[in-house]
């Protein structure tokens, strides 16, 4: 850090809406942290756009906002309006969690993410914290994906655990896994008198 150039501290908001140029911005940190997925995760994870917009205006997906001198650094995305996830299976979370299902208590973690010039700081810690605490504060459960790729390299099942350690009587596991095949068949199987 430059003689006189000063951090100001990160405040956690949380937010119904994001329009306009902080949507614009938290747009390209999400492009900055998402597109190298593109080429390490079978699932996509990268969202147009217009995809993205719509999430940041849609008021049933709570914005939890790291801002910077009111400048947006840092988004989580949660919601318990299961159906504006267009990737998860609402009955398969209703049926294994029936209790919660009954009082909407059921919440998916969209992403979590923090601009290139904030990582290897506290931020995506308190981010993730503040996502967990959401569905906490009304005795609910969190389902989330994390792919292979950040699950290996950053370690995702302890920072998973270490979070639920936090949290009285919490417990973290993994609820259903995907596993994606590829089969290299460079050559046929000897004709079978099928007729084309």
């Amino acid at each position: 850090m430059a003689s006189g150039d000063r951090r100001h501290a990160v405040v956690i908001t949380h937010e119904q809406v994001v329009d306009g140029h902080d949507a614009e911005l938290l747009w390209e940190a999400y492009r900055a942290n998402f597109e190298p997925l593109a080429e390490l995760a079978m699932l996509q994870h990268v969202f147009t756009r217009d995809e993205v917009l719509a999430e940041l205006a849609n008021p049933r997906i709570l914005k939890i906002v790291g801002r910077e001198n009111g400048r947006p650094v840092g988004l989580g995305l949660v919601t318990n309006s299961l159906d504006d996830v267009p990737q998860i299976s609402p009955a398969f979370l209703h049926a294994k969690y029936p209790d919660h299902a009954e009082r909407d208590a059921i919440y998916f973690g969209i992403l979590v993410m923090v601009a290139p010039e904030h990582r290897g700081r506290t931020l995506f810690t308190r981010l993730y914290t503040e996502m967990w605490q959401v569905p906490a504060r009304v005795g609910g459960v969190l389902a989330f994906d994390v792919c292979d790729f950040n699950r290996l390299a950053f370690d995702a099942d302890a920072l998973a655990q270490r979070i639920a350690d936090q949290f009285p009587e919490a417990s973290v596991g993994v609820v259903d896994r995907q596993s994606y095949y590829v089969a290299e068949l460079p050559r046929p199987l000897p004709d079978s008198g099928i007729r084309r």
